[in-house]
């Protein structure tokens, strides 16, 4: 018995390419998951959710801005910042001008969790991301995966 002969579409050399795109930033995500929760007991989006509140403008932000940065739901981020919250390492801060909006804040204990976080961070991304790529294919890459995050935000 012969095998079937696989569709023209199935094989369009696009969906493979795409398809390295995606498995190496799964595995990307996967190393720095493992190392983050090895070394500091700590998940990805916790430390991203981190980082964004600290890199913000007044260190603070609502609720919605970290959803629709994190391409969270509502639901999500609240979880998120609830077990934030319960660590000791974000506050929930009320906004002064609309008692409907909750910020999220870095307490002391966060920012100093996350200067130690980081440290690592830097290290797994030179050994595992920039060491992977010369200086001329980051120059590259880097502003092709910007204008493919604004094009994807514009869905």
């Amino acid at each position: 018995m012969t095998a079937p002969s696989i569709p023209a579409p199935l094989t369009d050399e696009r969906i493979g390419q795409f398809g390295l795109f995606v498995e190496a930033g799964r595995r990307l995500a996967r190393i720095m998951e493992a190392s983050l929760l090895r070394n500091h007991g700590m998940t990805s989006i916790e430390f991203e959710a981190m980082l964004r509140v600290a890199r913000s403008p007044e260190q603070q932000m609502s609720m919605g801005q970290l959803s629709e940065q994190m391409v969270l739901t509502s639901g999500g981020v609240t979880r998120l910042i609830d077990r934030l919250a319960a660590h000791g390492m974000i506050a929930r801060v009320s906004c002064p001008s609309d008692r409907r909006v909750q910020w999220a804040q870095l307490t002391e204990a966060g920012t100093e969790k996350l200067a130690d976080v980081v440290k690592t961070h830097l290290i797994d991304l030179d050994e595992h991301f920039f060491a992977a790529m010369s200086h001329e294919e980051l120059e590259t890459l880097l502003p092709v995966l910007d204008r493919l995050r604004t094009a994807c935000n514009e869905h």
